[in-house]
């Protein structure tokens, strides 16, 4: 079993939105039915991976911490 890259994670999440949008059920790797209900914390769950994505992109945490510091 390989885990899904963070990308990938959000992509899968992306597309399960817009099928709940369309008032279709999904369901997840663990066997769990994602409906409307579930949107609220299907959109968390966008921006938490997105906001991850953008702070990889931009180095992370850690390393715009080193830059202030060293400047």
């Amino acid at each position: 079993m390989t885990l899904a890259s963070d990308h990938e994670r959000l992509q899968w999440y992306l597309n399960a939105e817009k099928k709940i949008l369309m008032q279709q059920s999904v369901e997840t790797a663990e066997g769990e039915k994602l409906t409307f209900a579930s949107l609220a914390t299907v959109r968390r769950e966008i921006e938490r991976l997105q906001a991850l994505l953008a702070s990889q992109r931009n180095g992370g945490r850690r390393s715009m911490i080193r830059r202030n510091y060293l400047e």
